[in-house]
């Protein structure tokens, strides 16, 4: 009875040992992959929107990115890392708009939304330090949308109601620049700036694991 209580000791500890190990294990592994959102102002300058549409007023919006990270052997502490987004940006504004020069100016209000999926290369600068700066380069594809609606006036007076619409896939760029708040490894805070068809600004949480 003795030998087998002894037995049943020894596999008991042998797994409590076990148990113990993997558990400092994996507290220790180094994330390898990381999921986040950011949210940010955004704005399309006008030399880009010329492109696309002939006059428009100023306008102004938001844009929405869930982003999934990818990280060499030293985790988010690496000097490179990859970065695929999905976002979204809608801008809005009242006034004059017109497609072609030849056709009529309406005057009202319009949308301007992208969609766009995005693969970057992340370059972080001192990535060991809990706060440092990052840099990166990325392409990809989107789709823009374009609607307005408004009124114009014809030769006999009477006022006419119009609306515009267009759906266009286009290249992509997107050129990040931002500061990243490194909380253990776990999680990371970050203020982002740069140009992605456009010029954003805001912040954004990663969750890593």
């Amino acid at each position: 009875m003795k030998t087998e209580c002894g037995m049943v000791h020894k596999v008991v500890m042998t797994l409590l040992i076990v148990l113990m190990a993997s558990s400092l294990l994996l507290s220790q592994k180094v994330p390898k992959a990381g999921i986040g959102f950011r949210a940010s102002a955004f704005g399309i300058p006008n030399q880009i929107l010329d492109l696309f549409i002939y006059e428009h007023p100023e306008i102004e919006g938001q844009s929405y990115a869930f982003e999934i990270r990818s990280y060499g052997s030293k985790g988010p502490k690496g000097v490179f890392s990859g970065l695929y987004s999905l976002e979204y940006s809608k801008m809005t504004g009242e006034g004059p708009w017109r497609d072609e020069q030849e056709h009529r100016r309406l005057d009202g209000k319009g949308e301007i939304s992208q969609v766009s999926l995005t693969a970057t290369i992340i370059m972080s600068i001192f990535p060991h330090s809990p706060v440092h700066l990052y840099i990166g380069g990325g392409l990809g594809i989107g789709k823009i949308s374009i609607w307005y609606e408004g009124t114009y006036t014809d030769e006999l007076g009477t006022e006419i109601t119009d609306r515009y619409e267009e759906d266009r896939i286009i290249p992509v760029a997107h050129v990040p620049v931002g500061l990243a708040f490194n909380i253990k490894d776990k999680f990371e805070i970050r203020i982002e700036g740069g140009f992605k068809n456009g010029f954003y600004l805001g912040g954004g949480i990663v969750f890593n694991f």
